[in-house]
This record gives C-alpha cells, sequence and structure tokens, in this order.
C-alpha cells in the first residue's frame, strides 16, 4: 500500500489525569469519551471557531499522543498553555524523537478509530483508507515523499490537507472538514458561531472534486491532473 511521509508534522505527548476534558472543551470533535487505544481527529478552535490546528489525537491510557502540522505548532501551544491553570495536564514535544508516515489507499480488517502497535511502530486507523504510522527515528519506515500521486488520490477521495483546504485562517464548515464538527457534543470554543450557522445553514460549505474544464480557477484548493478540490457551497 502507498505511504507518504508526513514531514511537516509535530509529535506531541499530554499526560494527566484532565487531559481529555481539557481538549474536549478546545475542540470540535468528541474527545471525552476516547476510549483506550482509540484515535479520533478533530480541529482546535479560538473563540471565534477559527482553526489553530487540525490534530490527530491517539488514546494509549497512560497517555495522549497528538499529531499535528507543524507551522500550527506554536500557535497551538500558544493558545492552549494559558488554559491549563490548575488543570492536571502537561505536554511534551517529542517531534525531534518520531516520523510520522501515513498509508493510505489500503484497506484492512483493522477497525476505523483503533489503535495497534507491531514491534515499534503505532498504526492509527483514521479513516477506512487512511492509516497514521509513528516510530521512533531508529526504526525505519519507508515512505514516500508527499508528492503528486498522494494529491491525486486525495483529489479522488475528497480528502482535505494542510495548507489546502485546511486552512488555519478559516472555521470548520469552511475548510472541508465538516464531519469533525460534533453536532451534540458539549461546550466547546466557537461553539455558538458553528451551531448558529448550522442550525441556519447559512454559510456552510462543503469539499468537491470537479473537473477541470468546469471549474474557476480561484476556487481550486488543490489542484490534479483532471480533476481539483474546491470548497463550495453546498
Amino acid at each position: 500500500m502507498p505511504k507518504v511521509a508526513f514531514s511537516d508534522s509535530y509529535v506531541t505527548i499530554w499526560r494527566g489525569t484532565d487531559c481529555r476534558l481539557f481538549l474536549d472543551g478546545l475542540s470540535s470533535n468528541q474527545v471525552l469519551n476516547l476510549e483506550k487505544n482509540h484515535v479520533v481527529q478533530t480541529a482546535i478552535l479560538n473563540n471565534n471557531a477559527k482553526i489553530i490546528d487540525l490534530v490527530t489525537i491517539l488514546n494509549f491510557g497512560d497517555f495522549l499522543a497528538i499529531i499535528g502540522y507543524l507551522p500550527n505548532f506554536q500557535s497551538m501551544l500558544d493558545f492552549v498553555t494559558p488554559r491549563i491553570l490548575q488543570s492536571e495536564v502537561s505536554i511534551s514535544n517529542i517531534s525531534n524523537l518520531n516520523d510520522v508516515v501515513i498509508l493510505y489507499d489500503q484497506n484492512n480488517d483493522s477497525g476505523i478509530g483503533t489503535i495497534e502497535t507491531k514491534g515499534d511502530v503505532t498504526y492509527a486507523k483514521v479513516s477506512g483508507n487512511m492509516t497514521y504510522c509513528i516510530a521512533a527515528k531508529k526504526v525505519t519506515l519507508e515512505s514516500e515523499p508527499m508528492d503528486e500521486t498522494f494529491h491525486e488520490w486525495r483529489i479522488s477521495n475528497l480528502v482535505p490537507w494542510h495548507g489546502y483546504e485546511i486552512n488555519s485562517n478559516q472555521i470548520p464548515y469552511k475548510c472541508g472538514v465538516n464531519e469533525l464538527v460534533h453536532e451534540s457534543k458539549g461546550c466547546f470554543t466557537g461553539q455558538e458561531i458553528l451551531t448558529r450557522m448550522r442550525t441556519r445553514n447559512k454559510g456552510i460549505k462543503v469539499l468537491k472534486s470537479i473537473d477541470n474544464l468546469e471549474i474557476n480557477s480561484h476556487k481550486v484548493t488543490t489542484r490534479g491532473l483532471k480533476n481539483s478540490l474546491i470548497i463550495d457551497n453546498q
């Protein structure tokens, strides 16, 4: 199965009994009920419901591992650190010790949303055809650069990506990650804005793959050979 290096990622370890509760209050998706050996993707949001970072959270029981987009790392840290206050939460950056590789276009029996460790590699299946792999740098994870082949696959499978569709200056409903907004979870930053948009069905965009001959170039977020991704009205 194809493998690409997520070279512009960071990996952090979160420890403390309040980690899931703390993250649940800052993110668009359900985190509080994340069970051991399970994984979830979510957007960490500011008070205006704009994305600070889109992260992948792995629950190992004793700690959480969080994978995010490296250009957003400092913004994420600056946002969450003052909010920890008296919560039992500590964050360690282990990016320099680990590599992240993405398996895609796969079809196996692993359960979606589950974590499995084989040898020195941890596999976190975030969707039916995408798995994140984390391993210490001493382990060789063969992979290809994140090139045109991966992005053509994304276009075909409507998969948004950092620096393309996922934009830290936008809210989730305008970044093609609508499915990461849990519609019935408890209070979280930016919730009122997203709830109002959903209730009024106003301003919500969706990710589409459109033939290059049929689109306006200014709407393109990822350009492919024949089709491209755009974020447009429903």
